[in-house]
């Protein structure tokens, strides 16, 4: 039994759906003091679509998207709807927000919660958000069992966080997101800082788990690599969805933009 059907046997009072459909119309967010994060943008990510990469330089409003997505920010003009089976979900909705941060799991590199650090081992830090949500025992240590064998982090589960390496916060971070089994994840550069070994080894671990995801990174060749199955790649500049198709088209594109922008700063 997979993690997924494991925790929809208990039965919630909504039903999880296997993935979401994220659609904004015409949204954008400015930041206090004026600067632009993302200007008014209309996009639809179906819940069909498994991975979406989100490529662009540092400042093209890739994170701000990103947090658009998962609730972490308001749109300050336009909507942001998140469909959930039947249910159609506002994050500016206070009540609709707290079932997003349910259904959506956060991956913010290699963030981990700060109260990880006070927990004794790193198995213990991800049980006990768990145990205070009284999910039974057996099921705690199955939830747990799964993702640390998943993610390569059996090995060092009686360890504290403060002394895993970066590979294995990377790890860490991403099976935190999942320890309440959402129905996606929205990851912000999940690979990081990692050489190409350990980029490779967590691209891995997240892509081939069964959960909707949407990415953020500069690892373009993550993006065209087959057996991560990348489904549609959005490339963003200057705070706007520039181009919108397939990895291999959206490296492309990419590499011509970054062409264009050296030669423009040469001439």
């Amino acid at each position: 039994m997979g993690l997924f059907d494991f925790l929809s046997s208990r039965k919630p009072a909504s039903p999880r759906p296997h993935a979401l459909t994220f659609s904004l119309e015409q949204a954008g967010h400015v930041y206090d003091g004026g600067n632009v994060g993302l200007e008014p943008t209309t996009l639809t990510i179906d819940a069909d679509t498994r991975r979406v990469a989100v490529i662009g330089l540092n400042g093209s409003g890739k994170t701000t998207l990103l947090k658009l997505l998962d609730g972490a920010l308001a749109a300050t003009e336009g909507t942001v709807t998140i469909g959930a089976g039947d249910e159609t979900l506002d994050p500016s909705n206070k009540r609709d927000l707290k079932r997003v941060e349910d259904l959506v799991g956060k991956v913010r590199r290699e963030e981990i919660p700060n109260a990880y650090y006070q927990a004794k081992n790193i198995r213990e830090a991800i049980d006990l958000p768990l145990r205070k949500h009284k999910v039974p025992e057996s099921e705690r240590h199955a939830i747990v069992g799964n993702l640390f064998a998943h993610f390569d982090l059996t090995g060092v589960a009686h360890q504290p966080a403060s002394s895993l390496d970066s590979e294995k916060r990377h790890l860490l971070a991403i099976a935190s997101a999942l320890s309440f089994s959402p129905s996606a994840i929205i990851a912000d550069e999940p690979t990081k800082g990692l050489d190409e070994i350990g980029s490779a080894h967590v691209a891995r671990a997240l892509f081939s788990y069964d959960k909707q995801v949407v990415f953020a990174t500069h690892d373009i060749d993550l993006i065209q690599r087959k057996e991560y199955a990348i489904d549609r790649t959005l490339v963003l500049d200057d705070h706007k969805i520039v181009f919108d198709g397939t990895p291999e088209e959206a490296a492309a594109f990419y590499t011509d933009l970054i062409r264009s922008k050296y030669a423009a700063t040469k001439g």
